[in-house]
């Protein structure tokens, strides 16, 4: 019986050096994500995320942005000053964004668009873009490179289609718009939009007149907020 006693008891000494040999139970690390980290400076454009900016507009059919004064510019038809807001995936060298532009149109002239007198009121636009790395679509070497700190800088020219909603006097017309535009780096968190943009109001009745199709060319600054 002795014998047995110690034989237990030296068996169960042995169980923590047994244990201490066993390997222990493998856990994965835990993965994190930096959805705006690439190999070289970071860049707005190059990474998925949230963004915000304001911008104008000048409604007009002329693209000088100068011209023979402000009659004679872009802003011939008014202009918008607005906020926008939007999301940007990115795809390989593609870029795909929805964005809501709201703003508030001043002095539009629309006996230019189709109606009679200058009207002030909310006007939004959704649009969805699409566009990419110029560079990267081209196979070409990086498009800039100043300052330093945008070494992978991206320049994306872009299309997009969407809505547009326009208070006149009395009424909300609706209508459909199209554009084309380029996006460009400023810093490792600010980017440019610069687009044209066609509305077609599908005849639409403001004040008992048809509104006409109008233009615009927009400018504005944008905030990657992650």
């Amino acid at each position: 019986m002795k014998r047995l006693i110690l034989a237990l008891a030296a068996a169960v000494l042995a169980c923590p050096a047994l244990a201490a040999d066993v390997a222990p139970v493998y856990k994965a690390p835990a993965v994190t994500y930096a959805p705006c980290t690439v190999p070289t400076a970071s860049t707005p454009l190059s990474c998925s995320g949230f963004y915000a900016g304001a911008g104008i507009a000048g409604q007009g059919s002329n693209a000088d942005i100068i011209g023979s004064g402000i009659n004679g510019s872009v802003f011939a038809g008014g202009m918008v000053p607005s906020l926008d807001a939007g999301y940007q995936y990115l795809q390989g060298n593609w870029i795909f964004a929805l964005e809501d532009d709201l703003g508030y149109a001043l002095g539009s002239a629309l006996t230019v668009n189709g109606a009679s007198g200058n009207v002030n009121g909310l006007r939004n636009t959704i649009l969805f873009k699409v566009g990419g790395n110029l560079s990267g679509l081209l196979g070409t070497a990086t498009p800039i490179t100043v300052p330093a700190a945008l070494a992978n800088s991206v320049l994306g020219p872009y299309v997009g289609v969407g809505a547009t909603t326009w208070q006149l006097t009395n009424t909300w017309v609706s209508g459909t718009s199209s554009a084309v535009g380029v996006l460009f780096d400023i810093s490792p968190k600010l980017f440019g939009d610069i687009r044209y943009t066609y509305t077609n109001f599908n005849g639409a009745q403001a004040s008992g007149v048809t509104v006409q199709n109008d233009q615009s060319v927009r400018v504005s600054i944008n905030y990657k907020l992650n």
